[in-house]
């Protein structure tokens, strides 16, 4: 295979799940239509699970050529993988020699935003949220850092903006305090999301209070409210050697799909914070808040 950058397409993406789970991605094909936007044939020339595979490519619609495309996974040593992904052939070399210098290609960007749906299929496999009792939902993530460190993710400003929203806690019980929520901001990567999410692209501001404070170990307040009785939240935080457990409930949920739809966006939102303590950069949100949930509606369809 050609190495040369004129004539082959190469990228790496890491994800936060083991190799397995990124290959079954790739050569599951209810997995595989999640998140592959593209219509397309192909047929797989090789496989070495989990660690390597190749394909051949072709989008009979837009092109008579076929690429080939391969794929290498390689486990990082903290529970994750890193993918490497080629595209060889004269239709990615036709492409890329017509792209302008210093821009991806229509492919590369395509690509990239196919990755990140990608990185929302796999963040659903995991981690799902637990109904407690009726009305209530429980996550858990066992964070990297000590409980400080995890603390001021969720009591500071600045550092909560970057997975959920930024908004000044108060010091005591009783005391409100507005959050801004910014979905759009929580990560620079882009990717097509589904028209039901569009509402979820704008700025949005709301108002909660504080109800229960004991730093760095719980923090509860209100969500939502307006014309109904808000609901509630709660983080806790336990240590456990250089890690740190984060809980958090969230209680009074009026119907199913209020839960469900509170669910895809803890879920989410807990993806982003686990990549930001990592210190690595996110997906697209919203492209993973659809596919987080897609998984969790096919685990509770909603009642009519």
């Amino acid at each position: 295979m050609s190495k040369h950058p004129d004539t082959e397409l190469r990228l790496e993406r890491r994800y936060d799940a083991p190799a397995e789970r990124v290959f079954a991605a790739w050569t599951d094909p209810a997995l595989a239509r999640r998140w592959r936007s593209t219509a397309a044939h192909g047929e797989f020339l090789a496989l070495d699970p989990p660690r390597r595979l190749s394909m051949r490519f072709a989008m009979p619609g837009l092109a008579q050529d076929s690429d080939v495309l391969t794929v290498e996974i390689v486990a990082d040593g903290e529970g994750g993988s890193l993918m490497r992904f080629a595209q060889s052939g004269p239709g990615i070399a036709r492409e890329l020699a017509k792209a302008p210098a210093g821009q991806d290609s229509e492919s590369a960007a395509g690509w990239r935003g196919m990755f990140d749906n990608l990185a929302g299929v796999l963040a659903s496999q995991g981690g799902h949220g637990r109904e407690e009792a009726e009305g209530t939902v429980r996550f858990e993530r066992l964070l990297p850092g000590p409980i400080e460190r995890v603390w001021r993710w969720i009591a500071d400003s600045d550092k909560r903006a970057q997975w959920l929203a930024p908004g000044e806690l108060p010091t005591a019980p009783g005391q409100s305090f507005e959050l801004v929520f910014d979905n759009a901001r929580l990560s620079p990567h882009t990717a097509p999301i589904p028209e039901r999410l569009r509402k979820y692209e704008g700025i949005f501001h709301s108002r909660h209070e504080v109800l229960r404070l004991d730093p760095p170990r719980l923090l509860a307040m209100t969500w939502g409210g307006g014309k109904e009785p808000p609901s509630e939240v709660v983080f806790e935080l336990t240590p456990e050697g250089d890690r740190t457990r984060l809980t958090i409930t969230h209680t009074r949920l009026k119907d199913q799909a209020t839960r469900l739809d509170v669910s895809g966006g803890w879920h989410a939102h807990l993806a982003v914070l686990t990549e930001r303590l990592a210190g690595r950069t996110p997906p697209a949100f919203l492209a993973m808040v659809a596919a987080i949930e897609d998984d969790y509606a096919q685990r509770e369809p909603r009642h009519p």
